[in-house]
């Protein structure tokens, strides 16, 4: 391997590692179309608090993935939807 790449690969180290970094500071603050979409996904045995400090992490995140309907499309400001967290389109139900 030349001596460039080896130079390349340990500059590139550090930046790597800060890209693994956890969010800080106000970046971790809920918009409210975030915060309502997340309220309307919760299961029934989490109480509000635990899942939102459960959703903050990346793996819960990927094991949980919000249901959105096109109601909630229609009425939300989707530009503030956070793209980190997946999303899946589901059809309204009507209750009985």
């Amino acid at each position: 391997m030349s001596t460039r790449v080896i130079l390349f690969l340990l500059a590139l180290t550090p930046a790597l590692a800060l890209a693994q970094a956890p969010v800080t500071g106000s970046a971790k603050v809920l918009n409210a179309s975030m915060r309502a979409v997340l309220l309307v996904n919760r299961p029934v045995k989490f109480t509000e608090a635990e899942w939102l400090k459960m959703m903050e992490k990346p793996v819960y995140r990927s094991l949980y993935p919000l249901r959105i309907t096109q109601a909630m499309l229609d009425t939300l400001d989707v530009k503030e939807l956070d793209i980190r967290y997946p999303y899946v389109i589901v059809r309204e139900t009507k209750p009985d």
